[in-house]
């Protein structure tokens, strides 16, 4: 499993590298199961993001996240509109 993907990350590589910041940052952004900081932590390794850019991405997405199950879990579904 690990080399068929290493295969696909190798064959679009530049896509990947273009929006890697955003694209962790989203992944971990989104508030389900296994789509937190240490699986984005997993995926940033997977495709050589440096550390610290790494990190921020991490950061930011675990803000986003928490911001996001705030709102609803405060503001319930109304909150969650709001948002929007």
């Amino acid at each position: 499993i690990a080399d068929f993907l290493l295969k696909r990350v190798e064959k679009r590589r530049d896509k990947i590298e273009r929006y890697s910041f955003w694209g962790v940052c989203l992944f971990v952004a989104v508030p389900l199961p296994v789509t937190g900081a240490w699986t984005g932590s997993l995926v940033a390794a997977v495709i050589d993001m440096k550390f610290w850019k790494a990190l921020l991405s991490a950061l930011i997405g675990v803000m986003i996240a928490g911001v996001i199950m705030t709102v609803i879990f405060y503001g319930g579904i109304d909150g969650l509109i709001a948002l929007f």
